[in-house]
């Protein structure tokens, strides 16, 4: 069975297809890495349309959303298996809605990655419990219902600007920016999703993809 693997870290590329070579003497079908790179991006200009499985990060460091990579690499007649720490359940939402087959861990033993990728690689969708929780957390952005106007208010408010200077940009009331972020609140605290604080507000705000997350610093 033929596997690509995407992630920006070539410690984990080099990693990945040696442990592949240790796991395909001891499983079959055995999983050779017939691809990997840094970016779906680069992914895609090699050329590596023998892989017939992706194990796809979903936190790259060109910025990438997680769903659009997804999409892009069914599009070209890959499946996709998210390879992830699970840090972020927005991204992962965004990934299975846009198509994954399922998710691995990086915490788990890689033999069950690998396990994983003979079933998605058979047709096979792995209903996981990371699956599950994503489909739980949906439902949740669904009760949230936040209106276009408070998307953007709390887009910019959550970003790190003030009231004065989003009613400014809003060419709204100051006032009025307060009783939207009161009505934000409430809606979320009524999803079950509390943001009692400006920090609250901005990891909403991320998982409901209002803002994209912070990557970390590259070092040079």
């Amino acid at each position: 069975m033929r596997a690509g693997i995407i992630d920006d870290h070539e410690a984990v590329r080099i990693g990945f297809a040696a442990s592949a070579a240790r796991d395909a003497r001891l499983n079959s079908p055995p999983v050779t890495v017939m691809g990997a790179a840094p970016t779906v991006t680069a992914f895609l200009d090699a050329g590596t349309d023998l892989c017939d499985v992706v194990a796809l990060d979903m936190s790259l460091a060109d910025g990438s959303r997680p769903g659009e990579n997804v999409a892009r690499l069914a599009a070209a007649g890959y499946r996709v298996l998210i390879f992830t720490l699970g840090d972020n359940v927005g991204y992962l939402q965004d990934a299975l809605a846009n198509g994954a087959m399922g998710v691995s861990l990086k915490s788990e033993p890689v033999a069950e990655t690998f396990a994983k990728l003979r079933r998605i690689a058979a047709g096979e969708t792995i209903a996981s419990q990371e699956l599950a929780a994503a489909i739980e957390v949906d439902a949740d952005f669904v009760q949230a219902n936040l209106s276009d106007r408070e998307r953007e208010c709390l887009g910019m408010y959550a970003d790190g600007l003030g009231q004065y200077q989003v009613a400014r940009r809003m060419n709204i009331a100051e006032s009025t920016v307060k009783k939207n972020i009161d009505r934000i609140r409430e809606k979320y605290e009524a999803a079950g999703r509390p943001a009692s604080t400006k920090i609250d507000l901005y990891r909403r705000a991320v998982e409901d993809g209002i803002l994209p997350p912070l990557l970390p610093l590259r070092k040079k």
